[in-house]
């Protein structure tokens, strides 16, 4: 048997990598990354107050990130399906993503968490698919890229459609907050499942909206003030489970 995961326009999508790269196992997966629900919980947030948590971060964080990786995902198209992985001018270019994602997150310890895990996914990236023309534009023009634009270069690589890919993106983000609430608060297992699939609109709604996205003015720019101010003091502490 023969493996079809496409290096550039290819009809075919591949399902399985997309579960891969939602599994926690991964260098940006749930083992390390609470998607900020550590910090959040020494700062007194309790059990009930994790469901609206994780939809408060679908609709400012998940919402700017997957319209990210979504314009990285088609820069990553282009590049590899035009002759010699020149730029055609279609979607913006790496840098110019990653200036616009830094200008729309203020706090530093949410833009160092991210490049943490962008750094992780696009060495995955790199190792599966070494000769793929956009991992290669990635590492030179953002070495230290931010989780979506990673995750949306390391999804063309390994076949993942766009539309898979967003979904990817909120669901990735959500079960980051799940898992991380499994080892910091009392909550049932089934529960905390049940909190996935009530998501399911609201992660279904951003994915839809975020594949509507055509360049950087469509790139949301909210604000998640207590969010930031947990992430920075989180910095700041000796005990943590997770690096975010």
């Amino acid at each position: 048997m023969t493996s079809s995961l496409p290096h550039g326009g290819s009809t075919g999508e591949s399902a399985v990598a997309a579960f891969l790269l939602a599994d926690s196992r991964l260098p940006s997966g749930a083992y390390s990354h609470s998607a900020g629900l550590e910090p959040a919980v020494m700062a007194g947030l309790q059990v009930e107050g994790v469901y609206p948590y994780l939809i408060s971060r679908l609709q400012t964080v998940g919402r700017m990130e997957t319209v990210a990786a979504v314009l990285a995902h088609r820069r990553a198209l282009e590049l590899c399906t035009s002759a010699g992985g020149e730029d055609d001018g279609g979607a913006p270019g790496f840098a110019a993503l990653e200036a616009a994602l830094d200008a729309r997150t203020p706090s530093a310890a949410q833009r160092d968490a991210s490049r943490r895990l962008g750094r992780g996914m696009l060495r995955l990236a790199a190792t599966l698919k070494p000769g793929d023309p956009a991992v290669a534009a990635l590492k030179r023009e953002a070495p230290r890229p931010t989780r979506p634009v990673a995750l949306g270069v390391a999804a063309r690589a390994l076949g993942v459609g766009e539309a898979a890919l967003a979904r990817l993106c909120c669901y990735d983000d959500a079960q980051s907050v799940v898992a991380a609430a499994l080892k910091l608060l009392p909550i049932d297992p089934m529960t905390a499942t049940g909190w996935i699939l009530a998501a399911e609109p609201q992660i279904n709604a951003v994915a839809d909206d975020a594949l509507q996205a055509r360049d950087l003015d469509d790139l949301p720019a909210l604000s998640a003030p207590l969010m930031e101010h947990w992430a920075e003091d989180h910095t700041e502490r000796t005990r943590r489970l997770f690096v975010a």
